[in-house]
This record gives C-alpha cells, sequence and structure tokens, in this order.
C-alpha cells in the first residue's frame, strides 16, 4: 500500500483562494476604517467651524446673522462698525474657513422649534447647508428637525 506524503495540488489550491479571499477582506476592511476615519475628522471639523460661529454669535448678540451670506471682508479691525457690520465679517470669516475645508455653511432658523433660535449648518460632499423637504441634497427638513438619508452635515443649535 502506497501512502501520500506531502501536500496534493488540489490542497494547495483551496489553501491558496481561502487566503486570498481573507487578504481582499482584509483590504475591505482598511478600505471602509479609512472611509469612516476621514467622515469622523470631517464631523470635527464642522463641530469645531459651527462653535467657532456659535463662539462670534454669542459675544455680538446684536448682530443678524441668519440668512445672511457674506464673502466681503470689512474694515472692523481698523474702525469702529456696528453690530450688523461686525456680524457680516464674522460670517465673511467662518465662510472662509469652511471654503478652506471644502464645506458650506448656513445660519437658518431651527426648524420644529418654540424658542425661535438660529441654527447653524456646515456641510460638506454633495450635501448643501440648507433646509428642504423635497431637495435631497439638504441636510435636514424644513418643518420638523429631521436629517436627510445620507446627510453629511452637522447642525448645531445657537443664538
Amino acid at each position: 500500500m502506497k501512502y501520500q506524503k506531502g501536500v496534493g495540488l488540489m490542497e494547495v489550491i483551496v489553501a491558496m483562494l481561502l487566503l486570498g479571499i481573507a487578504v481582499l477582506g482584509f483590504a475591505l476592511l482598511q478600505y471602509k476604517s479609512m472611509s469612516m476615519g476621514e467622515q469622523a475628522l470631517r464631523k470635527i471639523e464642522a463641530v469645531n467651524i459651527a462653535r467657532n460661529l456659535g463662539e462670534r454669535m454669542y459675544f455680538n448678540r446684536l448682530g443678524t446673522y441668519k440668512g445672511v451670506s457674506s464673502i466681503v471682508t470689512s474694515k472692523c479691525l481698523n474702525q469702529y462698525c456696528t453690530a450688523n457690520e461686525f456680524a457680516l465679517k464674522d460670517i465673511a470669516d467662518v465662510t472662509q474657513l469652511a471654503k478652506n475645508k471644502n464645506m458650506t455653511i448656513a445660519v437658518l432658523s431651527c426648524p420644529d422649534t418654540k424658542n425661535l433660535r438660529n441654527c447653524i449648518y456646515v456641510a460638506w460632499d454633495e450635501t448643501e447647508a440648507s433646509q428642504s423637504n423635497s431637495d435631497t441634497a439638504a441636510c435636514t427638513e424644513a418643518d420638523k428637525f429631521k436629517y436627510k438619508s445620507g446627510a453629511r452635515c452637522v447642525v448645531v443649535e445657537a443664538f
């Protein structure tokens, strides 16, 4: 009777196939991990931008921030400015900061609130810093606070 010594070709092929599947699975996990890490970094950056604007709004309560978009730089550092002029400068500064990080920012009325607070929207990728019931690219719905499916944005309630 002859006994086989060593490994047959079929066992080697099966082992290589299993090893290949394991390596592909590991590569997929690495890719997913990098993608999730990037999104976590974007969320942290968005929260920092919103906090920055929120602090500016807190210290300039007389200024109008809601619905304002400004890219105009002012001379508020060299001369006296009104509260609204300073708000325009704040919006311009934070808008530029968000733009440098490929994000958009908006200050809108918080949906479904009775205290008429402002909400700071910071969005990135294909998501827009807006409220809409029909636009799928919007961050939240307009009539109630609910994030849209797949929205890549952060909303912070402010003053």
